[in-house]
């Protein structure tokens, strides 16, 4: 299927849900849909247009709001976006459509603090069990403390 069809088909099919959609380059298509609506846009993408294939999920912290990236397809790939609020940093989590999601989610969960509604289990995936609660280190806010010295030293 080709770029313009993908688009087309998207804005049909979801029509004002769709914040934008656009062509990035030949192979790469980006959604950006809003938060209510980015589950079924993954769902659509991944069996109506038969891109089941789930590249990765990423979470970035855009400054006032996070964003999640669902990288769908193999051929081609599509990027279906949202962005959440940073006061209310959640959404539906898309495992039961993708389960190779659960993981990225965790990961996302982990380190920027986004909860996904819906997950099987959000336990920890790449911090230390220890790791203080609410202290997510990708989020831009996050400011580490130098270590102590460990024998007496000074530190820097």
């Amino acid at each position: 299927m080709r770029e313009e069809e993908i688009v087309e088909k998207v804005k049909e099919r979801f029509g004002d849900q769709v914040i934008e959609a656009k062509i990035l380059r030949d192979r790469r298509v980006s959604i950006k849909t809003a938060p209510e609506a980015y589950k079924d846009v993954v769902k659509y993408v991944a069996y109506d247009l038969g891109l089941r294939f789930l590249g990765c999920v990423t979470g970035i912290d855009a400054g006032e709001s996070f964003e999640v990236v669902a990288h769908i397809g193999f051929s081609t790939s599509v990027l279906v976006r949202t962005s959440l609020p940073k006061s209310r940093p959640e959404i539906d989590s898309i495992t039961d459509i993708l389960p190779a999601a659960s993981l990225y989610e965790r990961e996302i969960h982990d380190l920027i603090g986004i909860t996904f509604k819906g997950h099987p289990s959000l336990k920890r995936f790449i911090l230390p069990e220890e790791w203080p609660e609410g202290l997510y280190p990708l989020r831009k806010d996050y400011s580490p403390k130098h270590p102590e010295p460990l024998r007496g030293g000074r530190s820097r």
